[in-house]
């Protein structure tokens, strides 16, 4: 899906320039922070658009840790812009780097510049050596357009100059590129190939050990001249005879004798500090590794707590559901108990029978009363035991009547005997 101005979130604005505005941006999807260079195509020449169709281009098709890593690009129609959404280096770029080293006096460590010409050659190594024999020419290599990131790991960047190949032996014509870092070739109008962008990295390797360009002149005739000459001055003495000698080597006039990218990294100065930079790499690679795995067994660990945080919550809570269950219950029993008494006292008070015809329920009875009827509810089954307790109070009514049958028939028996007995008194009299 496409992506569009509304999903990035324009946090301010880098730089400008005659390119257009260059703006750190904040994606809105997983707030990854990027950036874009916005430029207005319709203000630019055919050739200048051919320019930013190739950088579109060529961004897209270059992947390397050491390049600045292209995202997408947001095409604006009714505005006439195109936004290029590029990686954001946190470290800057080595122009503002040399300028604060130029203004405190201060001069880069030698390692530090060892380690951004590695990073450099490996970066140019990936352009000039494409497949199918393609070559990728940067033809703007400066300080401006080497970026650095958190780590202050190198990315090149900028390829709106660059101008693809096709073969080892092409050679470009056109007349581009910063003037302080243009070979003789370029210069003297000259074509001009890959050996040109060794020339340009010779020109930064050694602005970043003596804080200037090796070609400086008031006025660009004067630049030219110098540049032809090809006569600089040595990096200052701090560095090593190493680095100087392989700065003088790629700052030769005639082109076939600097040497190449494959040249630069056989060297034993290079050769051993890309082997140590693999073993740093692959290092670091493992570190990384071992602390995302450390921080996903904090995070399992950390989730395990709150499962047994949870789980004693809610074993606390099935226990007071327990206990409020178990006195739910118990006052249910009470209450039980309660209506019993109530409804017997009710009976007694209506019959004015004594106290010992119906005895007071206690709630041990009372429950005993509900458990002696299991077959409650069921029917069609015959039982002996009362279906609840109104069915109970009722059999005791019954019985007490039953009760003072009997003894009204017991008496009225004693009545019958004792007037027998009168008669014949009566009849012996006589």
């Amino acid at each position: 899906m496409p992506a569009k101005l509304e999903d990035y979130e324009v946090l301010y604005t880098i730089g400008s320039g005659s390119y257009g505005k260059c703006k750190k941006i904040r994606r809105k999807s997983d707030g990854k922070v990027l950036v874009w260079k916005e430029m207005d195509y319709g203000k630019m020449t055919e050739s200048e658009k051919q320019m930013l169709v190739s950088e579109v281009n060529l961004l897209r098709e270059l992947k390397h840790k050491y390049i600045v890593r292209y995202f997408d690009r947001i095409l604006d129609k009714s505005n006439t812009t195109i936004y290029l959404i590029m990686e954001h280096c946190e470290g800057g770029d080595l122009s503002t780097l040399i300028s604060k080293c130029r203004r405190d006096r201060k001069y880069l460590e030698e390692a530090f510049i060892w380690n951004i010409f590695l990073q450099l050659t490996l970066a140019l190594q990936e352009c000039h050596r494409r497949d199918a024999g393609r070559a990728i020419l940067h033809r703007d290599l400066k300080p401006a357009n080497v970026f650095l990131d958190a780590d202050h790991n190198v990315k090149l960047g900028d390829f709106g100059l660059a101008r693809v190949l096709n073969h080892d032996h092409s050679f470009a014509k056109t007349f581009v590129g910063t003037p302080y870092y243009m070979s003789p070739e370029q210069v003297n109008y000259l074509s001009y190939n890959e050996k040109s962008d060794i020339w340009s990295l010779g020109c930064l390797l050694y602005e970043l050990c003596a804080l200037s360009p090796p070609f400086t002149a008031l006025n660009q005739r004067g630049l030219s001249e110098k540049i032809r000459e090809g006569k600089f001055r040595r990096i200052p003495s701090q560095y090593s005879d190493d680095l100087s000698e392989i700065i003088a080597s790629m700052l030769k006039i005639n082109d076939i004798l600097r040497p190449s990218i494959e040249d630069l990294l056989k060297m034993p100065c290079l050769s051993s500090r890309k082997r140590e930079s693999s073993s740093l790499e692959l290092s670091n690679s493992l570190k990384r590794k071992e602390e995302a795995l450390q921080a996903r067994e904090k995070q399992v660990e950390e989730k395990e707590k709150e499962l047994e945080r949870k789980e004693r919550e809610l074993l606390k809570k099935e226990k007071m559901a327990d206990e409020k269950l178990a006195r739910a219950e118990s006052l249910m029993k009470e209450m039980n108990g309660l209506k019993i008494n109530t409804r017997i006292q009710e009976i007694k008070t209506e019959t004015g029978a004594p106290e010992d015809v119906f005895p007071q329920f206690t709630l041990e009875e009372s429950t005993k009363l509900k458990k002696k009827c299991p077959l409650q509810g069921k029917e069609n089954e015959q039982t002996t035991c009362p279906s609840n307790i109104d069915d109970a109070i009722k059999m005791k009514e019954l019985r007490d009547r039953l009760h003072k049958a009997k003894l009204r028939g017991i008496e009225l028996r004693n009545a019958e005997l004792t007037s027998r007995i009168k008669s014949r008194k009566l009849l012996g009299m006589r």
